[in-house]
């Protein structure tokens, strides 16, 4: 009987498979903890994000080398490939959503309610990304559990959508009179579409995740 290259991974490259796990793993950890210091600053310290932006950029480098050397791995290489960008790309956009913050700081140097809310959902899609991507590291992908943890980060994004609705109904009740400042409407509504944004990008990677889990299923 052939054997899928799931299964030939299992019996014959192990230490590659493992050491991706891991350091996909370190990759959404980081993630954790920038979201966690965005939240904790309110995206006002663009250097320490930066510092986590360069941790994670150091970690995606170390994948890649690993997936361009592989010769047999569980999860399809293209597929491994665009889970690491995926993740890769949530770290990024907290990068880009602080140094919208530093750009218009004479406007954000104090957060609206509406943006520490979007934070917080951010936050709660990366936290429960990280336990989905720590599933990658068991024998079998778990559908049913995978699906479970997929459902946080999907609630995160919906609350988000939420969020950002009532926020940009807001924006347009404010500055729709004379006189009102377009720059700031910029820095409030791009700030909001960066913030949600954060959301999307986790499910993005939870939908990829799900992918994984199917095909072994």
């Amino acid at each position: 009987m052939k054997k899928s290259p799931g299964a030939v991974a299992r019996l014959f490259g192990p230490s590659q498979n493992d050491e991706f796990a891991d350091l996909l793993l370190s990759l959404a950890n980081v993630g954790v903890e920038c979201a966690a210091h965005f939240r904790a600053t309110d995206g006002q310290d663009l250097r320490g994000i930066i510092d986590f932006e360069r941790r994670a950029d150091k970690l995606v480098d170390q994948i890649h080398e690993l997936l361009d050397n592989a010769f047999i791995m569980r999860f399809d290489l293209p597929d491994a490939m665009r889970l690491t960008d995926e993740i890769d790309d949530v770290i990024d956009g907290m990068r880009g959503a602080a140094a919208h913050i530093d750009i218009y700081k004479q406007y954000l140097s104090n957060l609206r309610p509406e943006a520490r809310e979007l934070i917080i959902a951010g936050e709660r899609s990366i936290q429960a990304l990280r336990n989905l991507i720590e599933m990658l590291g068991d024998r079998k992908l778990s559908l049913s559990k995978a699906r479970d943890l997929a459902r946080i980060v999907n609630e995160a994004e919906s609350d988000a959508d939420q969020i950002i609705a009532r926020a940009e109904r807001g924006l347009v009740a404010e500055f729709s009179g004379p006189g009102a400042s377009m720059l700031k409407f910029v820095a409030l509504e791009r700030l909001y579409a960066m913030l949600e944004e954060m959301t999307d990008d986790a499910k993005r990677c939870g939908k990829l995740i799900i992918s994984l889990a199917r095909k072994e299923a």
